[in-house]
C-alpha cells in the first residue's frame, strides 16, 4: 500500500483517471501471481491482504481500509501480484490503470519522491512484521497484531477502540490457533486489558497492550 502515502491532491488526480469498482464480501480482489496492470484506491470497506505457502498455510499481511491503495507494488514495477486480496465486507474502490499512474509521476516528480520514501517505510514495516511473527510469546504476537489493527477500529460509546475481527482470523494474523486466541482474550478480559464482545475485540488498556507487545508480562 505504498501509494497511500501520496497527498490528497495526487490521489484525487488518480481517482479522476480511474473508474469505480464494487466487490461483495468474500470477493477475490486480486490473486497472487495475476498480472499487475492496475491498482485500487479503497473508498469504503475493508480487505484482507495475505499470502499462502506451498503447504497451504495462510499468512495475513494486513488489512486495507478507506484511503489505502491496493496492488500498487505490482502496478509500479509491472510484475505479478505479490499477495492475495479478499474483501472482508462490501468494498468500494477506484481502479486506475498503470499508464495513468506513471503519467502522474511524469507530471509531478514530487509524487515519485513520496513513493520512494514509502517504499523504504514498507521495507521497515515488513521487518517489524517479521519480528512479530518470530516472537516466542503468543501473548506478545497477539498484542502486536491488535495494535496494528487499530486503524480499522471503531469507537464504543465509552470511547474505547473496538476492532471488528473473528478469533479465527486474528489467530491467522498472529500465527496462533483460535483456541490460543480465545484463551488469551479471556485472560485479558479478566485483567481489563481487552475483551471479545459480539464480534469485536474491545481494547480496554492500550498502554498495557503496548507493554505486552514489547515483551512485557504480568
Amino acid at each position: 500500500m505504498v501509494l497511500s502515502s501520496l497527498g490528497a491532491g495526487a490521489l484525487d488526480r488518480l481517482r479522476q483517471r480511474g473508474h469505480a469498482r464494487n466487490y461483495k464480501k468474500k470477493d477475490v480482489v486480486f490473486r497472487f501471481g495475476d498480472p499487475g496492470l492496475t491498482l485500487l484506491i479503497v473508498s469504503s470497506g475493508t480487505a484482507e491482504v495475505s499470502v499462502t505457502t506451498a503447504l497451504g498455510q495462510k499468512s495475513i499481511l494486513g488489512v486495507a481500509t478507506a484511503g489505502d491503495v491496493l496492488g500498487d507494488i505490482a502496478c509500479l514495477d509491472g510484475g505479478p501480484r505479490s499477495a492475495d486480496v479478499v474483501a472482508l465486507e462490501p468494498l468500494e474502490a477506484v481502479e486506475v490503470q498503470r499508464q495513468d499512474v506513471l503519467q502522474l509521476f511524469r507530471e509531478d516528480p514530487d509524487s515519485a519522491i513520496l513513493v520512494i520514501e514509502a517504499l523504504c517505510q514498507k521495507a521497515r514495516n515488513a521487518s517489524e512484521m517479521f519480528e512479530v511473527q518470530t516472537m516466542q510469546s503468543g501473548q506478545a504476537r497477539l498484542a502486536a497484531c491488535l495494535l496494528r489493527l487499530l486503524p480499522t477500529a471503531v469507537q464504543t460509546e465509552t470511547g474505547q477502540a473496538a476492532v471488528k475481527v473473528s478469533q479465527s482470523w486474528l489467530g491467522a494474523y498472529a500465527g496462533l490457533t483460535r483456541e490460543n486466541v480465545n484463551r488469551q482474550l479471556k485472560v485479558w478480559a479478566r485483567d481489563e486489558v481487552a475483551r471479545f464482545e459480539k464480534g469485536f475485540v474491545v481494547i480496554e488498556d492500550q498502554d498495557r497492550l503496548q507493554e505486552l507487545a514489547q515483551g512485557g508480562d504480568y
